[in-house]
């Protein structure tokens, strides 16, 4: 399950909360885990020139930019805690949207409205 109606909402508006860093930080870690497997799979394929690690280092750099938000808060022991525990993700373009919002500086954290 990716975000809900009202996260998605929120996302257009430009506005984003903890749970919606969370998420996609739990699909950072895939794609990170993902390509890091097939990094290795076909390195000797593809020798320097591996598509897999320019994408790994994409999203980990991704990671650093949304922990990074998130560190303010929690320690960052938490917040792995809480990526390792949580069961959805967002999907790869609400990602890098929220990424985009990221570099230009246009976004605010509101709180979540679960808590």
């Amino acid at each position: 399950m990716a975000m809900t109606k009202e996260e998605k909402e929120l996302l257009q508006k430009k506005k984003l909360t903890d749970h919606m860093i969370i998420l996609c930080l739990v699909t950072c870690e895939g794609v990170i885990s993902r390509n890091a497997y097939l990094e290795k799979k076909w390195g000797n394929f593809h020798g320097k020139h591996n598509p897999y690690t320019a994408d790994r280092l994409t999203w980990m750099e991704y990671r650093k930019k949304l922990r990074f938000l998130l560190q303010s808060k929690y320690m960052m022991k938490a917040i792995i805690q809480e990526v390792k525990s949580c069961k959805d993700k967002a999907t790869q373009k609400e990602v890098e949207e929220v990424i985009g919002l990221i570099n230009r500086g246009d976004y605010i954290i509101v709180s979540d409205s679960r808590q």
